[in-house]
């Protein structure tokens, strides 16, 4: 990763969990609770930007060994492990509504970088 990204990265995933206060949008838990670690999840793929989705409006903090995880499966549609009531919660759309955001606005937002 190049030294550009790499900070760009970075400032990306502090505004994030600043703005959730260090804690799971989905499940909430802390970064130190029963040593649970949080990650930045974009919530639209970096791809779907032209300049890679690091804004806080396409960010929400997940647990990493829980929620993230959950919202990959979902975000790449794998079928069998998510049952219809899990699906919907890592939904893109309402994850977005979780932060009050929403794809058109990450794209906006995106866009001035």
């Amino acid at each position: 990763m190049s030294g550009e990204k790499e900070k760009l990265r970075g400032a990306f995933r502090v505004a994030v969990f600043e703005r959730d206060h260090f804690r799971c949008r989905a499940c909430g838990a802390t970064h130190s609770a029963l040593g649970t670690t949080i990650d930045a999840h974009h919530i639209h793929p970096r791809e779907g930007f032209p300049n890679g989705g690091y804004v806080v409006e396409n960010g929400i903090t997940l647990c990493k060994d829980l929620c993230h995880l959950l919202a990959e499966k979902v975000l790449k549609e794998h079928k069998g492990g998510i049952d219809g009531y899990i699906r919907p919660l890592f939904h893109q759309d309402f994850l977005y509504a979780l932060i009050g955001s929403s794809y058109q606005l990450a794209l906006r937002a995106d866009s001035k970088e």
